[in-house]
């Protein structure tokens, strides 16, 4: 089991030899996530285990915790959202191969041997972002505002309002009359 986090992995040697990594990924860095959060404070815990399956696929299974924050879609304000995520991903080398991949791992192509820790998991924390993000409703500012109970006050009662084209009528039949 390895405690101390490198910036590049191996993902192969790492599924030959078994390897277990744990430990936590500061979110600063991560540009693409950036992108969908109000800032970067936090880091993102994984646990994240390498190995081989019995029909030979190199895989990883991993999971990963962090709470992330979002805009929240009613009053743009930061929502903390816990994120909690599980995936499995054999390692292939074309995307031919992927295809054939067992159902159980979505294929992740390795197109060179090294890999950066931080873009694997950033990949799988994008595809764990909720569609959208909302505080509770007694927390959102705009929410407690759309509860406030509503006074009834009467509508308008709409006037009849003569029709316009009501002279031109007349005009209209004045001329063929006059015909």
């Amino acid at each position: 089991m390895s405690t101390r986090l490198q910036e590049y992995i191996k993902p192969l040697s790492l599924c030959d030899r078994g390897e277990h990594l744990q430990g936590l990924i500061p979110l600063t860095g991560m540009d693409r996530l950036a992108d969908s959060l109000c800032h970067q404070n936090g880091g993102v815990e994984i646990d994240l285990t390498f190995d081989i399956d019995p029909q030979g696929t190199k895989f990883l299974r991993g999971h990963l915790n962090t709470r992330l924050a979002l805009e929240c879609q009613r009053c743009m304000k930061a929502v903390e959202t816990p994120i909690e995520t599980d995936f499995s991903l054999g390692f292939v080398d074309s995307e031919t191969v992927g295809k054939e991949l067992s159902s159980e791992y979505e294929p992740y192509v390795l197109a060179t041997p090294t890999v950066v820790l931080r873009e694997l998991v950033e990949d799988e924390l994008i595809l764990a972002l909720p569609i959208v993000a909302f505080h509770p409703e007694d927390e959102c500012d705009v929410a407690v505002l759309q509860h406030e109970p509503e006074e009834d006050i009467p509508l308008p009662v709409e006037e009849k309002k003569p029709n316009p084209f009501t002279a031109l009528a007349g005009l209209k039949k004045a001329k063929s009359d006059n015909d």
